[in-house]
C-alpha cells in the first residue's frame, strides 16, 4: 500500500460517515500501513511477528471505514485475555493499536469505534476491557480509569543495597528458555494478587516468542532443585539493566536477582524495574532517595455494569446491607441507570430503576471499585463519587462489599 493513501485531504465542509466492522484479511495491508505509520515499522521484528503469526489468527481488529470512499479511517485491535478478577475468571479483551489515519484526526472518531467495540463485546458475554495508554487523557473521557499501578525503581546500578541472599540459593542464566521454567512460579501470584492475567500455553508461547525477538535473557533462582523465582531482563543500548518481569516467591530470591543485576556494572550503569504495586524492596535501601515512585499502569473500562454485578460474588463476612447508586456512562446509553444493590445472607440482589440514589458515579469509577483499585471511601474522598446524602452506613456497606485489592498485570500486547 502506498504511503500517500495516508495523507489524503477532505473538504472541511463535508459531513463524513463512518461504518465500524471487523477487518478482513483483504484489508490487512491498510492496517499494516497505519501501524507502520503510528507504531513499529515494517522492518521491526515485532511488526513482522505480529502480522505474520498473530494478527487476525488469534485476535480481532475493529476498523472504522469511510462510507464515502471505503478507506480505513481508524482501528483498534482486540487481543484475547482472561484474568482472575475477584477470584473468578473473567474474559477481558485487551485493546491495543488504537490509531487514526492522520488525514482523519480531529474528527472525534475514536468514540464511535469504542462504542461499536463495546456493543459487540457485550454480545460475547464480556463486561470489561483493558488498555495501556500512551496518554491517559485520550481515554479518560471515554471512562477508562487506572486500575493497576506499579512501583518503579530507577537508580544507579552501583547503589543497589540489599541483604546478602542465603548461601542455599543458586541462580542459573538462560538465553534460550521455554515456559516450563516459569509457569508454576507465575501461578503462585494468584494467591496474592487480583486482576492477574491467566497465562495458558498459548499466552506463554506468545510472550516467549516476543522475548526471543527482543533478545531478553532470563535468570531463575533455585533452592536445591526447587525454583523460587525468575527474572526476565535486557541490557539496552543506553546501558540500562531493564528488568522486564521479576517474580520471587521469597525475599531471598528477590535479593539474589538484584545482586545479580549489580554484577553487570561492566556493561550497565542504571537499573530500571517496574515492580508490583506493593513491593517493599526499598525498605532495604540505604538511601531514602531511592525509594522509587508509584506509576499508574493499566486502565480498564466496564461496558456492562449490570451483567458484571449479576455475577459478582460477595466477599466472606460481608454484612447484609442495601444502597442505591446512579451509574453514568456518556458513551453507552444502555449502561446508565439507577440500581439498588442488596446484600442478604451472602447473596447479591439487584433492582434496576428504583429508589433515590445514595451516590452517583461514572462508569470509570465503577470499574475502579469493581477491580478493587480503590475503596468506595477513597473514591468519595477523591471526589470521584458524589454522595447525594452523606451516610456513613453507605460508605461502610460498599467498603465491605468491594474491599480493596492489590492488582498485578505485566502484559504489553
Amino acid at each position: 500500500m502506498k504511503r500517500e493513501k495516508l495523507v489524503r485531504h477532505h473538504a472541511p465542509e463535508t459531513e463524513e460517515k463512518m461504518k465500524c466492522r471487523i477487518v478482513t484479511e483483504a484489508e490487512l495491508p491498510e492496517v499494516m500501513a497505519l501501524w507502520d505509520y503510528c507504531f513499529e515499522k515494517k522492518k521491526d521484528p515485532f511488526f513482522q511477528f505480529y502480522f505474520r503469526d498473530y494478527c487476525l489468527r488469534h485476535n480481532l481488529i475493529l476498523g472504522g471505514f469511510s462510507e464515502e470512499d471505503g478507506h480505513l479511517q481508524n482501528m483498534m485491535h482486540l487481543n484475547p485475555y482472561s484474568i482472575l478478577l475477584r477470584g473468578q475468571e473473567e474474559r477481558v479483551p485487551y485493546i491495543i493499536g488504537v490509531a487514526t489515519d492522520p488525514a482523519d484526526r480531529g474528527k472525534n472518531l475514536t468514540g464511535p469505534l469504542l462504542q461499536s467495540a463495546f456493543r459487540m463485546l457485550q454480545k460475547k458475554d464480556c463486561c470489561f476491557s483493558l488498555l495501556m495508554p500512551v496518554h491517559a487523557g485520550i481515554y479518560q473521557k471515554y471512562d477508562f480509569a487506572f486500575c493497576y499501578q506499579k512501583h518503579v525503581y530507577e537508580m544507579p546500578l552501583s547503589e543497589i543495597t540489599v541483604p546478602v541472599p542465603s548461601g542455599n540459593l543458586r541462580l542459573e542464566h538462560y538465553s534460550k528458555y521455554d515456559s516450563e521454567l516459569f509457569e508454576d512460579i507465575y501461578m503462585a501470584l494468584a494467591d496474592g494478587y487480583n486482576g492477574l492475567p491467566i497465562r495458558n500455553d498459548f499466552h506463554w508461547q506468545k510472550l516467549l516468542k516476543v522475548h526471543q525477538l527482543e533478545k531478553l535473557q532470563a535468570a531463575v533462582a533455585y533452592h536445591g532443585e526447587e525454583p523460587r523465582g525468575y527474572m526476565f531482563y535486557e541490557i539496552d543500548s543506553n546501558k540500562v539493566f531493564h528488568i522486564q518481569e521479576m517474580v520471587s516467591l521469597t525475599p531471598d530470591a528477590r535479593w539474589a536477582f538484584l545482586q545479580y543485576a549489580k554484577g553487570h556494572l561492566s556493561s550497565a550503569d542504571t537499573l530500571y524495574w517496574e515492580a508490583a504495586e506493593d513491593d517493599l524492596t526499598y525498605l532495604d535501601f540505604a538511601d531514602a532517595d531511592r525509594t522509587g515512585r508509584i506509576k499508574p499502569f493499566m486502565m480498564a473500562r466496564c461496558f456492562d455494569a449490570l451483567q458484571a454485578l449479576s455475577r459478582y460474588e460477595i466477599p466472606e463476612n460481608c454484612p447484609d446491607g442495601q444502597a442505591t447508586v446512579l451509574l453514568q456512562d456518556n458513551l453507552l446509553e444502555e449502561n446508565n441507570g439507577v440500581v439498588t444493590v442488596t446484600a442478604d445472607s451472602g447473596s447479591l440482589y439487584l433492582q434496576k430503576g428504583s429508589g433515590i440514589p445514595d451516590a452517583t458515579l461514572s462508569m470509570g469509577t465503577f470499574t475502579q471499585l469493581y477491580f478493587g483499585a480503590y475503596t468506595f471511601s477513597q473514591l468519595v474522598e477523591a471526589g470521584r463519587i458524589r454522595m447525594n446524602t452523606y451516610a456513613p452506613e453507605t460508605l461502610a456497606f460498599f467498603d465491605a462489599l468491594f474491599p480493596k485489592c492489590v492488582n498485578f498485570i505485566n502484559e504489553y500486547f
